[in-house]
């Protein structure tokens, strides 16, 4: 009875770790030297000029340890572009208005996000040493899939990047709250 009661308490109390998974036999379609990483807290993509944040809405960058802390925050398609307008709004005061010197922030579009697509990996399906740990979603934790601009052709539906297997899913913007990278043009 004391060993039952012991394996179930460990159990509880146990953190799962799960750590990206990448196939070496595999090229790296996202390798580190195709980023620049700011202690701003940005991202400077080499391939395709633009300029990332680092962590998605809702963490925080710390400049000190060069992590995302805090919890990501999803939200519904529109409201995500409310909160883009109010981020850039220049008579608002959004801790991250002018975030690392940038004057505009945008969503991404899908061809964007999918250029972030490190092929030889899962979760996440991104380059760890330019997002960090901001991505280490379960499969169908909707934390870890991301808004893009893009809307597809038919029906109601945005398309979004599953961080985790580097997928393109489709989503009902006004029924389902995902989270929100940001990109600029700089």
């Amino acid at each position: 009875m004391k060993n039952i009661f012991f394996i179930a308490f460990i159990s509880f109390f146990s953190i799962t770790v799960v750590a990206q998974e990448c196939n070496a036999n595999l090229p790296r379609t996202a390798a580190n030297n195709r980023y620049i990483n700011l202690d701003s807290g940005i991202v400077i993509d080499n391939l395709t000029g633009l300029t990332w944040m680092r962590c998605p809405l809702g963490k925080q960058w710390n400049s000190t340890n060069k992590e995302c802390r805090g919890a990501t925050q999803t939200y519904f398609w529109q409201s995500a572009l409310t909160m883009i307008a109010s981020i850039n709004d220049e008579n608002g005061n959004h801790r991250l208005h002018k975030f690392a010197g940038i004057d505009k922030w945008r969503m991404p579009n899908i061809k964007e996000l999918i250029s972030l697509k490190e092929a030889a990996c899962n979760s996440p399906a991104m380059n760890t040493k330019a997002f960090g740990s901001a991505f280490n979603y379960d499969v169908g934790d909707l934390a870890g899939y991301i808004w893009s601009s893009t809307p597809v052709n038919t029906g109601n539906a945005i398309y979004s990047f599953d961080t985790p297997n580097g997928e393109v899913i489709s989503y009902n913007p006004a029924q389902h709250q995902l989270s929100v990278l940001l990109v600029a043009d700089q």
